[in-house]
């Protein structure tokens, strides 16, 4: 753009690359769910694959972050923005890391067969995919109220993964199909609930880089107070 220095059209570029490189891992989030809900093994295999062009795109920014930071030694603001991105990059991609486990899970699932998939389950794929979309909406737009309603949704996703793993536990028979399947389901849990605790990990960071908060390890009340 006109006007801007060399400094801030690099800057510029970061952003919109980390943005190509959520809207990926956006996207992988939502066709693993898919493949889950269909057991579609092809589509699981899709998403596996794609992963490796997010794993460059990682190496790609935060390669760029770092010759940023040596080379213009940045301060404030600028300072902020660039050690956001780096961890908000390493986030995205443990997402994406996270929907490929889940279709390997719908593979095996696949493989297995035996009944329909619990409507819970369904429900967290919905929670985490929500959860995905707003972290990555918030740093595009550097929305720290939409940052902070992805931070306090966790524990939601928290709750349905204890109460899914108590209920499968109770009800896992002792035949070796069943409980294979009750393993997969369990783990297929646990993957959603870490997409959502990464997607948690985003909101903070974005909250730094908004008002230069660190809010890790804080309760609600004090890392957050009235909005």
């Amino acid at each position: 753009m006109p006007g801007q220095s060399h400094f801030q059209r690099q800057m510029q570029q970061v952003k919109q690359d980390l943005l190509k490189m959520a809207g990926l891992v956006e996207r992988a989030v939502y066709e693993a769910s898919e493949a889950l809900a269909r057991l579609d093994t092809e589509l699981a295999e899709k998403v596996i694959t794609a992963d490796r062009r997010i794993d460059l795109m990682q190496n790609e920014i935060e390669e760029r972050c770092i010759t940023l930071l040596a080379t213009q030694q940045p301060v404030a603001v600028d300072l902020r923005f660039l050690s956001a991105v780096i961890k908000i990059t390493g986030h995205v991609e443990r997402i994406g890391d996270q929907a490929v486990n889940l279709c390997d899970r719908v593979k095996s699932l696949a493989q297995i067969g035996g009944g329909d998939l619990p409507p819970v389950l369904m429900l967290m794929c919905k929670i985490a995919r929500e959860m995905n979309k707003e972290c990555l909406d918030a740093f595009a737009h550097q929305n720290v109220q939409l940052a902070t309603a992805v931070w306090r949704r966790d524990d939601e996703l928290d709750e349905f993964n204890r109460d899914f793993l108590e209920e499968m536990i109770q009800s896992m028979s002792c035949e070796e199909r069943y409980l294979r399947r009750g393993v997969d389901l369990i783990l297929c849990s646990r993957h959603l609930e870490r997409i959502g605790d990464e997607c948690t990990n985003i909101a903070e960071e974005v909250i730094y880089l908004v008002e230069g908060r660190i809010i890790r390890h804080s309760d609600d009340e004090v890392a957050v107070g009235p909005l």
